[in-house]
């Protein structure tokens, strides 16, 4: 309906409100009206006062008192008849002030009404310019700001706003998979391509094996076998890269059940109670059990990664730390927070945390790919791995799995 309309629709509708309350005032003024100048009140009146005159002359003793009353009679008949001569006037004036009246309220209603529909119409023309942002692919839509009425429309547009997060949410995921596929890709042609001529160079090696035995001079023999096993070891180092190469590039896809959470976490924390000597594990129970789709053997590399990075960094450090594990409420699925005490993440390493190959080891010690394959992990469970907090005072990442069908998050 147009703003036009409406008003059209409140006017007649006030009109309507106002004949049909004049009419019945008018006809209420009327009876009060006609109560107080009917013709046996008048005369009434005119015979109590004529009474009182009379009365004065029979009683001289008491003649002040009805003269009194007959000057109060006078003054009533008096009154009266201005009243009967003034009727239409007074009438007309107290219905024009009581239609008055019922008007100023009808405006002001209708006003506010009017008011409250415009403001309406520029709320829907919002909510309509963010639908239309969300349907072009905008993912960080805003609505009404921080200020939001519990109304129909605020709630629609909430519901707008977490729409946009959740797209914001699974955009970011499918890009870092997408990503990853790519370093995977990587890795797989890698890792072919360096398997042949560690193969082929391994083989050579052994006719070198073979050759050395038939030289006659022992020093000259000595020295071709030394330089054979230095040779065969460091092709040992470039096989266990390539190993890893493939590890990643063939990652095998999680077979994800339903599992509480908290249960599995607990168990893995003593099966590895003893496996780091630097960290003092400690579970937070959650009070409650934690329902998720988790695939065991997956959940339990993801931690080990986490786990061991958590100790070499304290073992840098020089000290001992403790590796917490608690299960926060969070409205997107089932969560568990990994936190450490430890250094924390260096700047230069946060915004590529996730990516393979970083890394803040030593050349030789690490591969930078077990974050990557974490993450990996849990983006192939429909979940996510993020950097919740990192400082001086230590690091927190979020593990984040899907819940099970028909399970609601925790409140």
């Amino acid at each position: 309906m147009s703003l036009r309309t409406t008003l059209l629709a409140l006017l007649a509708l006030a009109a309507a409100a106002a004949l049909a309350f004049h009419l019945f005032q008018r006809q209420l003024t009327r009876g009060w009206f006609a109560f107080g100048v009917h013709p046996d009140v008048v005369a009434v009146v005119e015979r109590a006062r004529d009474d009182q005159k009379r009365l004065a002359r029979l009683d001289p003793a008491a003649a002040s008192a009805y003269r009194r009353r007959f000057d109060e009679a006078q003054r009533l008949l008096t009154r009266l008849q201005v009243l009967q001569y003034s009727r239409g006037e007074i009438v007309r004036r107290y219905e024009g002030a009581l239609l008055g009246a019922v008007g100023v309220l009808f405006v002001a209603a209708g006003s506010a009404w009017a008011w409250g529909q415009t403001r309406q119409q520029r709320r829907l023309a919002r909510l309509q310019s963010a639908l239309t942002e969300l349907a072009a692919g905008r993912t960080d839509v805003r609505v009404f700001g921080r200020r939001r009425r519990r109304d129909l429309i605020g709630r629609i547009g909430r519901m707008v706003e977490r729409t946009s997060r959740v797209m914001a949410r699974d955009r970011r995921r499918l890009a870092s998979l997408e990503n990853l596929a790519a370093w995977q890709e990587a890795a797989r042609r890698h890792a072919h391509e360096m398997r042949t001529p560690l193969t082929a160079a391994r083989l050579e090696l052994g006719r070198v094996r073979d050759l050395a035995g038939g030289i006659a001079e022992p020093a000259a023999r000595e020295e071709l076998l030394r330089l054979q096993e230095s040779v065969t070891q460091e092709l040992e180092r470039l096989g266990a890269f390539t190993g890893r190469f493939t590890s990643f590039a063939r990652l095998p896809s999680p077979a994800p059940a339903r599992h509480d959470l908290a249960r599995l976490a607990g168990e893995l924390l003593d099966l590895f109670a003893s496996a780091w000597p630097e960290l003092t594990l400690r579970l937070e129970p959650p009070g409650r059990a934690v329902p998720a789709l988790v695939d065991p053997e997956m959940l339990r590399m993801v931690l080990v990664n986490l786990g061991d990075n958590s100790a070499l960094a304290l073992r840098e450090a020089g000290r001992r730390g403790t590796l917490m594990l608690s299960f926060p409420a969070i409205p997107e699925g089932a969560a568990l927070d990994v936190a450490d005490d430890g250094p924390g993440v260096r700047d230069e390493l946060r915004q590529r945390l996730f990516e393979p190959y970083t890394t803040s080891r030593r050349i030789g010690e690490g591969m930078g790919l077990g974050l990557a394959i974490a993450r990996k992990i849990l983006l192939d469970h429909g979940g996510d791995l993020e950097l919740l907090q990192t400082s001086a005072a230590g690091t927190t990442f979020r593990l984040v799995f899907p819940l099970p069908p028909g399970e609601e998050p925790p409140q």
